[in-house]
């Protein structure tokens, strides 16, 4: 009996001393969880969540691009029933290459760079207004050869609780052909 109560308060104290995955990186998500080109999305910490009908992710303000050239453009996440929202977002070509420069215009974002792709993501978990959570971002397109560029977004959506159960991911590939 006291091997038991031993273990049990060995398991316990562990188990408080690890971090759950919600408050483990509260500056957000770790660099490479798009869910494109072989990487994993937000569901590698969270999960479980029922996703509505009117949930969703969207890039809004990219159709074609020019070489070098400036462009804004909107990350939506909408999920009426949830509290805050999260993302993660790369800019590449075709072959897995980085493909121009990102930056967050918005609060609560920032890019990052893991071997050789910048990534823009959100710094803190935004409260959703009205169902949707929305950055603006920068990208500048990048010089030289005009070929096609592949988005690759992933977000979460939950309740402000700090578990990762119950959240929403969803993922989302834009393809931006260069203008003609």
């Amino acid at each position: 009996m006291m091997r038991r109560l031993w273990l049990a308060g060995a398991i316990a104290s562990a188990s408080l001393a690890l971090p759950s995955p919600a408050s483990a990186f509260p500056e957000g998500a770790l660099l490479g969880h798009t869910g494109g080109f072989g990487e994993e999305s937000c569901a590698a910490c969270h999960f479980g969540g029922a996703q509505g009908e009117e949930s969703g992710v969207r890039l809004e303000g990219l159709d074609a691009y020019a070489p070098g050239e400036r462009y804004r453009f909107f990350m939506r996440v909408i999920d009426p029933d949830a509290d805050v929202a999260g993302f993660q977002l790369s800019a590449r070509f075709e072959d897995g290459r980085n493909a121009g420069t990102l930056s967050v215009i918005t609060q609560a974002g920032q890019t990052g760079e893991l071997d050789d792709i910048i990534y823009a993501s959100h710094s803190a978990p935004q409260p959703l207004e009205g169902g949707e959570a929305v950055w603006q971002l920068e990208w500048v397109a990048p010089d030289g050869a005009a070929q096609p560029v592949i988005i690759h977004a992933a977000s979460v959506s939950g309740a402000d609780d700090q578990s990762p159960i119950g959240d929403n991911v969803l993922t989302l590939e834009l393809r931006i052909e260069p203008a003609e």
